[in-house]
């Protein structure tokens, strides 16, 4: 568990390095490169995703930029997306909030001046109060500098939850509180004690969140807290689609989302895929002995291709990469985006291959 000694420092550490954010014309934004900007003078980077912002601000899809850069080479595509900022900048709503990380990069833009951001302080007061009142010990804490997001995993004291009689099937169970651009999020968080596999759950009824700063909100957020405590933070369903998990075979599509999900966060080759997900390997070498060219199949295709691997073990590759430094240099803040989608597949209404009838007359 972390110590009070280090949640200190990483709380010192997050206030600290706070983004910058600030509200201006939208027009006093001008295009330097595509990845950089001037502003009253000074010069910063703008990430990709900001640039995604602007566009949407705009009303231009990424897809049409792609298009535009093409077409008109970097320069002629600057010009033209400063000639439509400035247009949008004559009409009524031209400000737009700009987040500006401590290296001077634009890393998110919002349309307008309003913002639904709570504050670092107000999130670290409200997740001490949680975690006190709650008994909640720390598991994991994560600060990323690009957009000031905060996660911090932690585990109901003393407590432990079995799924029916599965002996390997045994996890702390806890909560999951993230402070975003949209507010404060609080989801289930699942701790498998065999392999100290981490997972937040935010698919499940038991996700909810804090978006706005007024008492009724507060008062809500504070209820729905206590309603989940009262089960220990377990799901309702979570026991049901643990099992489901376990007996589905995963389809292609599904064991394809968590293999590229460690390959796109990590520098892992395809060839050691086989240590997170058993019988991955195999799969693709049965699949192209009986003739089917895995390549060539389409997304809806790949869901309904059945492999050697159940659910339950892609959902097990992708939180053990995630809880754990196996050498393949992970990329930042990446563990608990990997933990979140671990917990969206155990979450889906149903799996990909839950309702294929193998054996039909015709």
């Amino acid at each position: 568990m972390i110590s009070q000694q280090a949640y200190s420092a990483f709380r010192d550490s997050a206030l600290k390095n706070q983004p910058l954010r600030k509200t201006i014309q939208m027009a006093d934004l001008k295009f330097i490169t595509m990845d950089s900007v001037e502003y009253a003078g000074l010069k910063m980077g703008i990430s990709r995703g900001a640039l995604k912002n602007l566009l949407q601000v705009i009303g231009l899809s990424t897809a049409s930029m792609t298009s535009l850069e093409k077409s008109l080479g970097e320069e002629g595509s600057q010009k033209f997306l400063n000639g439509i900022k400035n247009l949008i900048s004559s009409a009524k709503s031209a400000d737009i909030t700009i987040v500006v990380s401590p290296d001077r990069i634009i890393t998110q833009i919002t349309k307008g001046s309003s913002s639904s951001l709570i504050s670092a302080e107000t999130y670290f007061d409200t997740f001490e109060r949680i975690a006190n009142t709650h008994k909640l010990d720390i598991k994991t804490m994560d600060f990323n500098k690009t957009n000031g997001n905060i996660y911090m995993n932690t585990i109901l004291e003393g407590h432990q939850h079995q799924v029916g009689s599965l002996s390997d099937e045994v996890f702390h169970t806890g909560l999951s509180l993230a402070r975003t651009a949209d507010g404060i999020q609080a989801d289930p968080y699942m701790d498998r004690l065999v392999c100290t596999n981490g997972m937040v759950n935010r698919m499940f009824e038991e996700s909810f969140a804090l978006r706005n700063m007024d008492p009724r909100s507060w008062e809500t957020f504070y209820k729905e807290l206590q309603r989940n405590s009262e089960t220990g933070f377990v799901p309702k369903v979570f026991n049901a689609r643990v099992i489901d998990a376990i007996q589905t075979p995963a389809s292609l599509a599904e064991l394809n989302r968590g293999a590229q999900l460690l390959l796109d966060n990590s520098k892992m080759e395809e060839k050691d895929l086989e240590m997170f997900f058993s019988g991955y390997k195999n799969t693709y070498g049965r699949l192209h002995a009986a003739g089917i060219d895995t390549e060539k199949l389409s997304p809806d295709q790949r869901k309904n291709v059945r492999t050697g691997v159940s659910v339950w073990d892609v959902i097990n590759g992708i939180t053990d990469f995630a809880s754990h430094n196996y050498g393949f240099d992970k990329k930042e803040n990446s563990d608990r985006h990997m933990q979140m989608v671990a917990g969206d597949i155990l979450g889906k209404r149903s799996f990909d291959s839950g309702n294929l009838i193998m054996n039909q007359p015709f």
